[in-house]
């Protein structure tokens, strides 16, 4: 039963295995799909972020020098702002005008020598040096737009006051100059600070919750500030977009509802297939095997005989066959009952395998016949061994009912194949002649179908 049993169960295995490993496979490279799906939906979307964020400053550093070059540009500015300075002027044209209008910061008017002639720091005048406020490449900044005379403007990242802030620099010019003027002007400088304002307005604008002001990058949800020296000076951060969240508090539980599905189908069909297994095991035992002692029958032993026959016409090993009968079982079932009889035959069966090899095999023929196969045996003297162990355990005091002692024994005719023949019935008749006529002359002894003269081998 073991065997049919097992060969079922590899015959399942064998076909439904393969396809629950491939879809275990398959929901395993979804959810690694999914994963990677999640992961590539938030980097596109903290990149994107990212582009925002530089472009906010990108766009502010455009929109200042739009304005300083309007007001670079303007006659009335050369005239109050250079020629003739004009204090009044400059705080209610410049200082007042670009604050309230424009947002801006700090504004300065700075002489070719690198002095300013006019400062106004968050609409309050600043008699100090500009050294004194602006750094982080500010000085970079200047000199590159005085290599550039009359035209263009010049922007960056520079430090106020310790904080980052956008510097545009233009020219101060009649709005007709002559390009090829190389005479020193003085410079109109309009700084805007990223302070909280403008993170505020730029968070609005483009959408970029939490963004503040880091010490340094923090990941693709930051971009950094360098200044125009190339010192990085801090960092923008914001609490990054994270779709990909979303799309996986979305997609695993679907998938772990397959996935759960799919192992509780698998367990029911292990738990049926196992079942299945055992009911034709189970068959096929009560098809092959005696009721009674758990041997295996007639049909099994032909069985196997045919098989043994085919691997010795195929150049394989001789064996032996054995019939068995028991001596004196009749009277014990006559006189204390089938039950009694049952009892005898379980013992004697669970002696007969107790007393064989490993390679050999027994099998229950019907009432009190039993025979043996023995792969390997050729010699009528190992086979008598072999029949003689038999009966010596057979022929052991067996108990039966309430402490009742029960004495058979048995008689044993033994064929050898190829020498007595090859084909089973064959082998099983010449196996049964010499046991009758064992019967006949002497029971509770081995007799060989070849056996010289009266049949009977001496130790």
């Amino acid at each position: 039963m073991e065997g049919s049993q097992t060969g079922y169960g590899r015959l399942v295995a064998r076909v439904t295995m393969p396809a629950a490993v491939l879809v275990g496979l398959s929901l395993l490279c979804l959810l690694v799909l999914l994963w990677l799906v999640a992961g590539y939906q938030t980097s596109v979307a903290q990149q994107e972020q990212a582009r925002l964020a530089e472009s906010a400053l990108a766009v502010r550093g455009e929109e200042m020098e739009k304005v300083a070059t309007d007001y670079g540009a303007w006659d009335e500015a050369v005239e109050k702002l250079v020629d003739h300075p004009d204090r009044a002027w400059s705080d209610e044209n410049i200082g007042a005008s670009t604050q309230a209008t424009y947002g801006l910061d700090m504004t300065f008017v700075v002489r070719p020598d690198g002095t300013a002639s006019y400062a106004v720091v968050r609409g309050e005048p600043f008699d100090r040096p500009v050294s004194d406020i602006l750094a982080g490449g500010f000085d970079t900044l200047l000199a590159h737009q005085r290599t550039r005379g009359s035209e263009g403007a010049t922007a960056g990242l520079v430090l106020a006051q310790g904080q980052p802030a956008i510097a545009v620099i233009v020219p101060i010019r009649p709005q007709l100059a002559d390009a090829t003027d190389a005479t020193p002007r003085h410079q109109l400088v309009f700084v805007d600070v990223v302070d909280p304002t403008m993170i505020a307005s730029v968070a609005h604008v483009y959408r970029l919750p939490g963004l503040h002001l880091a010490p340094a990058p923090q990941g693709e949800a930051s971009v950094p500030l360098v200044s125009a020296d190339g010192r990085l000076v801090a960092a923008l951060a914001w609490d990054g977009a994270r779709p990909g969240d979303r799309l996986l508090e979305l997609a695993v539980p679907g998938w772990a509802a397959v996935a759960l599905a799919f192992g509780a189908l698998t367990a029911l069909f292990v738990r049926q297939t196992r079942s299945a297994a055992r009911a034709v095991a189970e068959s096929e035992r009560r098809a092959s095997h005696d009721a009674l002692t758990g041997l295996p029958n007639r049909v099994l032993l032909f069985e196997r005989l045919d098989r043994a026959s085919r691997r010795l016409a195929a150049g394989g090993e001789g064996f032996a066959v054995g019939y068995l009968d028991l001596d004196g079982f009749k009277a014990v079932n006559d006189s204390r009952g089938h039950e009694a009889g049952d009892e005898v035959l379980r013992e004697v069966a669970r002696r007969l395998e107790a007393s064989l090899g490993a390679r050999d095999f027994a099998a229950r023929l019907g009432g009190d016949e039993f025979a043996v196969i023995l792969p390997g045996l050729s010699h009528p003297r190992e086979a008598l061994a072999v029949g003689r162990r038999i009966i010596a355990a057979i022929e052991q005091p067996i108990m039966v009912g309430d402490g009742e002692r029960a004495c058979i024994s048995a008689t044993v005719g033994v064929t050898f194949a190829p020498a007595d023949g090859a084909d089973p019935l064959t082998l099983l008749r010449n196996a049964d002649q010499a046991l009758y006529l064992g019967k006949r002359q002497a029971k509770g002894e081995v007799r060989f179908h070849a056996e010289p003269v009266a049949g009977r081998l001496t130790a």
